[in-house]
């Protein structure tokens, strides 16, 4: 249960981060929704009104060192301790070849996609503290353990929240902060579409059909139930269980 958990989850207007954020209100968690698109994050807090727990919406860039420590600092004052803090913020960035790749595009995922994880447990680990320990959970992807050609910046990104996620469970492996790393496989959101539509522009069976193929059990991932894991992550996390690359990805990177 999430019942006086207080969480703060970044990237909240996506497909992931507001499922989640759904799925953590329902059990009675107080969350500080983030994200940059301030319309759709108002509009998420509009929609769970009415769950067990309170939602509060907070436009923010998750990538800007005094937006994460005002909303890390807003968390503690509305809504109580932090319990939990979801870096989930990130973007696909361009895909083409690493020899077309430019170097702003490159700079530009690599600065939300890593940086906001920096930042986040930079001044999500202080507040952690005073509360006596807590969770961190990162997303990274099935990108951060493989790689994916067309890709480079976004793997490069992922990968670098893996390596991240490890090296803050063994800084803080004394005071009770679990830090581990979700990667989630292909899944049925926005950004997996975008990335079919460049793989096969304007046919979207044809899109389909790829991106299941390269899942092991022949289908995309439903945000509603990564969230679920994601969300058992950020509140009943095992005491033992940190620094952990955790995928959920339909069997994508077992073989």
């Amino acid at each position: 249960m999430s019942e006086g958990n207080v969480v703060v989850v970044t990237g909240a207007a996506g497909g992931l981060g507001s499922e989640t954020v759904r799925a953590l209100a329902q059990g009675g968690a107080s969350v500080l929704a983030v994200d940059l698109a301030e319309e759709a994050v108002e509009q998420l807090a509009a929609d769970t009104a009415g769950l067990a727990g309170q939602v509060v919406a907070h436009a923010a860039d998750a990538a800007d060192a005094s937006d994460v420590e005002g909303f890390i600092a807003r968390a503690g004052k509305e809504l109580g301790p932090l319990s939990a803090l979801f870096n989930n913020a990130a973007i696909e960035g361009a895909i083409a070849p690493i020899t077309e790749y430019s170097e702003e595009e490159y700079d530009r995922v690599m600065h939300v996609n890593a940086k906001s994880v920096w930042l986040g447990m930079k001044y999500g680990i202080p507040a952690l503290e005073k509360s006596g320990g807590g969770i961190i959970l990162n997303t990274a992807s099935t990108g951060g353990m493989m790689g994916w050609p067309g890709l480079s910046g976004y793997v490069a990104s992922k990968h670098a929240v893996v390596g991240m996620t490890r090296v803050g469970a063994l800084e803080n492996a004394g005071n009770g902060i679990r830090v581990n790393t979700l990667c989630p496989g292909p899944m049925d959101t926005r950004m997996i579409w975008s990335i079919g539509e460049v793989m096969v522009p304007g046919d979207r069976a044809e899109q389909k059909k790829q991106l299941e193929a390269t899942v092991p059990v022949g289908r995309l991932g439903q945000p509603a139930e990564v969230a679920a894991f994601a969300a058992w992550l950020l509140t009943e996390c095992p005491e033992y269980l940190t620094g952990a690359v955790l995928p959920i990805d339909g069997a994508q990177t077992a073989g």
